[in-house]
Order: structure tokens, then sequence, then C-alpha cells
């Protein structure tokens, strides 16, 4: 019997971008003696966009449901009871899962100044709990993006042939398809199927591993199938959990970097300036430029500039040394809006 649930806490669109960060740490706490234990998070925010909402998941395998615990998030207190919104049975144990929310920590002016979220757990002794799964959601407002986004967040427990049903709603028509599943053995298999269309693996691996997986023309209710298939192979412990799924489509204004022309003249024996023709031809300028001069897989120079606005050409200067020889260089332009980053690279043969 499938042990535990899948609860929707988000099913939207909006305008703006979302981030999930997320670890599986497998971090032990408790004994004979209190414990702490800080697990980060990287979580960078984006520029020109305001936080809206943000929740912490915690997956954690106890022994039984009275946890006497402490989480901190960033050194502000988040709880200090032990109250799952779901707990899956297993043989091993419970897999319980809590979700908070966090926002109010993170938009003070030091959340949103640091570059990761900090978890802290503490507990006074008691028998051992393992934190398995976190992760953070963060969505951020901006009229540069568009955002459609389910995410539904538990416990789930499957024994092989085992199979559990859902219903999702989710506002898009497309998206990408994230799910973070453990694996008891790495000779056990999964399937998630998605209207009985379409079918994604859950295999190769052993532990925690995240399944992605692109998504087209979805109805606006669709039916989700995840199931523990039946295999020859002996295993323990039998369960296949199943943390989260995450489904989301962010639709960004055009922001586009064209490479126009690249050059390069020498100054000395090594020394060398290259000269790097850009223009944006998108509709909305991006948050960061970055210039990075490559050789034989190693990077030689960079250099970060005001980005371009639309309609605009730049030319950069940079200069570099490379010892003698002959050799392809990269030139590689990066630019970056909001979560999302793009790159283009353009060869240049340069002889010193």
């Amino acid at each position: 019997m499938v042990s535990g649930e899948l609860l929707q806490f988000m099913s939207r669109s909006i305008s703006g971008d979302m981030i999930y960060t997320s670890a599986t740490p497998n971090t032990q706490l408790g004994g004979f003696h209190p414990s702490r234990e800080t697990i980060p998070l990287s979580l960078v925010h984006p520029k020109n966009a305001e936080l809206e909402y943000a929740l912490l998941e915690i997956g954690v395998i106890v022994p039984r449901p009275d946890v006497h615990w402490r989480v901190k998030v960033n050194g502000i207190s988040v709880t200090k009871e032990f109250k799952p919104h779901v707990i899956a049975e297993l043989k091993t144990g419970l897999f319980a899962k809590l979700v908070y929310d966090i926002t109010s920590i993170l938009k003070t002016p030091e959340g949103l100044r640091r570059r990761r979220v900090n978890v802290t757990f503490k507990q006074d002794g008691g028998e051992h709990i393992t934190i398995d799964h976190l992760g953070v959601l963060a969505l951020y407002k901006s009229d540069e993006a568009y955002t459609d986004l389910l995410y539904l967040s538990g416990a789930l427990g499957l024994e092989p042939g085992e199979e559990y049903v859902s219903e999702l709603k989710y506002p898009g028509s497309s998206g990408i398809f994230r799910s973070t599943i453990f694996l008891p053995s790495k000779y056990a298999k999964g399937t998630v199927i998605i209207n009985d269309k379409v079918s994604i693996p859950v295999e190769g691996f052993q532990g925690y591993d995240e399944i992605v997986s692109e998504l087209k023309e979805l109805p606006d209710k669709s039916t989700i199938r995840i199931i523990h298939e039946e295999t020859q192979t002996q295993y323990f412990p039998k369960e296949m959990r199943v943390s989260n799924i995450l489904i989301y489509n962010t639709r960004y204004k055009l922001t586009k970097i064209d490479v126009i022309d690249v050059s390069y003249e020498k100054k000395g024996e090594e020394e060398i300036d290259f000269i790097v023709k850009l223009a944006n031809s998108g509709e909305t300028k991006p948050d960061m430029n970055m210039v990075v001069i490559m050789y034989l897989g190693n990077v030689a120079a960079r250099k970060i500039f005001h980005p371009i606005e639309p309609g605009q050409e730049r030319e950069l200067k940079i200069s570099t040394k490379l010892p003698k020889g002959e050799y392809d260089v990269v030139v590689r332009t990066i630019w970056r809006k909001l979560s999302k980053t793009w790159f283009e690279d353009r060869k240049i043969k340069v002889k010193v």
C-alpha cells in the first residue's frame, strides 16, 4: 500500500521569475549529546526583481513523530515544533515533510545580501534523525518575465509494484518537469507517466536524484502516475521515495547580445589586445554582461561591463598575455536576465 502523499502548495501564473534550489545532505542529528548542523543552500537573488514569496521544504527520516528540535534560517528561528504536513511510513522509519513560509526572513536586508540560505538544525540528544532533503522555492516580481508554476511537496513511499496517482492543475500548456526522487538501489526502477502519453524513466542511480523532463501540450488538468516497477532483484530498503514535483515555464523578454566582430592586436612578445564588438538586438538590456577569453581550456582574461541598451553597440578592448604559440582562442560573451544566463562563443586563431 502506498504511504504518504504529495500536497499542492502552489499553482499560479506570475509576472516574474522563479528559482528552486535544493540539497540532499543525508545528515544525521541526535545521540547522547546535543547536536547542531547548518546546511547551506545556494540562492543568488536576481537583480532588478523583488522577492515576492519563498518556501522552505524539509524532508527528514525519523524513528517516531515526537522529535524535539529547533530550525533556524539565516539565524532566525523558524520552528521549535515538529509538525509534519505529511508522513510516509517506511520499513526503516518515517519519511516526514515540513514546509515553511520564509519570505519575511529572506526579505530582510541581510537576507537579500546573502548568496545562500543557511538552514540550521538543533536537537537536544535523543534518537537519531536524518535530514534527507532540503529545498527553497523563491518567486520574484518583474515585468520582464512571466512564469507558470505548479509546486507539490510531500512524502511518498512506494514499494515495488505500487503506484501513486494524482491530478495536476498546471496553469500553463508546456513546461519543465522536475522531481526529487530516492531509489533504494541501482537496480530499482521507477516510471513517471503523465496523461498516459509522456513516460519519464527513473533509473540508473542509487540515493536521491532530480528527474528532469520537458513537457508539451498539457491540458488544464493532467493525471500523473508514479510507479515503482517490479524487478527480479531483491533490495533493502524497498521503498522508492518521492519528495516533490515542480512544473514551470518562464518566458523572458528577448535579451540578445550579438557578437559582431572579434579581432586582436599584438602589443609585445606575449601581450595581446582583443577587440570585441557587440550589439544588443533584444527588447531589454541584460542585468549583467561579461566577456571571457579562453585558450586550451584556460581563462586568460575576463571583463564585466555595463549592460548594453537595446539597439546600441559597444566595442571592448581586453588586454591579456598568452605564451608563444598558435591557438584557437574562444571569446565567450555572457549575459544574464533575472535567473537565466545565456552565452555565445566566437573562435579566433591567434599566433603569438
